[in-house]
């Protein structure tokens, strides 16, 4: 009886521990331009803002909605950073007084004033089973 215990005890945190899957899907406003999508999952504000610690993929462009799956996720809050990588040099391109030259987006669609969102603004909460961010780019 008590091994049967330790087991459920030991083996309980394992079937516990949710797991969700984020479907992001990307309105793009330049679909005939070509490039890159740089898709950025960030699990704090820490890693938003230096996008260290976030997990990204990179997905051709072409049509007017893109899409990516993050998958086997822990259920917490995250928030999704996108921009449109025209000339595919790996990075967002800016102005001399730096406001982006390449469209980008974040989850919630959050406001751009003087700057990316916060992590606030753009957080989601992600819980277990599946479900989908909605970006439109600038």
């Amino acid at each position: 009886m008590r091994i049967a215990q330790l087991l459920y005890l030991l083996a309980a945190p394992a079937f516990s521990m949710a797991q969700c899957d984020l479907n992001v899907e990307v309105i793009l406003n330049k679909p005939d331009a070509g490039g890159v999508l740089r898709v950025a999952l960030c699990p704090s504000s820490e890693t938003y803002k230096t996008e260290n610690g976030c997990l990204t993929k990179s997905i051709k462009a072409e049509g007017n909605t893109m899409a990516c799956t993050f998958d086997s996720l822990t259920p917490g809050t995250y928030a999704v950073k996108v921009f449109h990588d025209v000339n595919e040099n790996g990075e967002l391109d800016t102005s001399w007084i730096g406001w982006p030259q390449e469209p980008y987006g974040f989850s919630n669609d959050a406001p751009v004033n003087m700057g990316p969102p916060s992590f606030k603004l753009a957080a989601i909460v992600l819980k277990s089973g599946e479900q989908t961010a909605r970006i439109r780019l600038r």
